[in-house]
């Protein structure tokens, strides 16, 4: 009986080969399980994705971060602070096996810990084989006044790592707030500074920002009677936050009309005068 004869196997690579094998390691462990996961969710990788990964090289992981962007398609996050925060998510995969969730978990915390997202963020390997990073980001709404500083909140109140001179942010203000600076990414408490938010919000779906600067939350017996200030220094005296108004105070939609006139008589919100009050009965004026 003749025997089949069996062709000795080369044990040289086949580089084309390889290449083959790591497009569908990387192809395969997304669609098996690493795609769509979400940090703090259950988080076990199975055989195959440990199978999968081996066939990657070791090396540098790139993270490919999903900016917030402007209707124009731009991102408005300052570029430092995009470089800083891509700088922190490369330094917390440093050293992770490529398709294993570790990185994932690292990239997804240190996002987090930035104060600049709103809960997790969603981490997942692509079919590219990158770190993909998705976020609920956080939009600067105005900025608080303490000190010498002006710290950017959120529309939230959330503090953002952003601080700046005196005037240099270019934010709308807040001055007086009665609450003390909070940590990075916490919430300002305090009904005067959500009172305030609550009027920026009405001044701008209003389109009455143009020549306001921004609002003086009080102090003392005063603290929560919000005085509007405009770019020349005038003072407006709107009251209590909207909604709230207090016994004898005109409501929000009465000042946003009694704004509107003077701002169609005389070309200025504050009418011309050093200092407006519209939450009473009449409107009172002071040179």
């Amino acid at each position: 009986m003749a025997r089949k004869t069996t062709k000795k196997k080369s044990n040289k690579r086949d580089p084309e080969r390889d290449a083959r094998n790591k497009r569908i390691a990387i192809v395969s462990a997304v669609l098996i399980g690493a795609a769509g996961v979400f940090i703090g969710g259950s988080m076990g990788i199975g055989k195959l994705d440990e199978q999968a990964a081996s066939f990657v090289a070791p090396g540098d992981l790139p993270i490919v971060i999903h900016w917030p962007m402007t209707p124009a398609g731009e991102s408005w996050m300052p570029i430092q602070e995009r470089e800083q925060i891509q700088l922190l998510l490369n330094r917390a995969v440093d050293g992770g096996t490529a398709l294993s969730v570790s990185p994932l978990k690292e990239a997804g915390l240190a996002l987090a810990g930035t104060g600049w997202i709103n809960a997790l963020p969603t981490v997942n390997w692509n079919a590219a084989g990158e770190i993909e990073v998705h976020a609920d980001w956080r939009i600067p709404a105005a900025a608080v006044r303490v000190g010498n500083r002006e710290i950017i909140i959120d529309w939230d109140r959330h503090v953002l790592p952003l601080d700046y001179g005196i005037g240099e942010s270019l934010q709308f203000y807040f001055v007086n707030a009665d609450a003390n600076l909070p940590a990075i990414g916490k919430q300002w408490v305090g009904m005067d500074l959500q009172d305030g938010i609550e009027l920026l919000r009405l001044l701008q779906t209003s389109n009455l920002l143009e020549q306001i600067e921004g609002c003086d939350l009080g102090q003392g017996e005063n603290s929560g009677i919000i005085e509007i200030i405009t770019n020349s220094n005038s003072r407006i005296v709107w009251g209590a936050g909207p909604g709230k108004e207090r016994p004898g105070e005109k409501s929000a939609g009465i000042k946003i009309d009694r704004l509107r006139a003077l701002q169609d008589s005389t070309s200025r919100i504050d009418g011309r005068y050093n200092f407006v009050d519209i939450s009473g009965a009449d409107i009172t004026v002071d040179d």
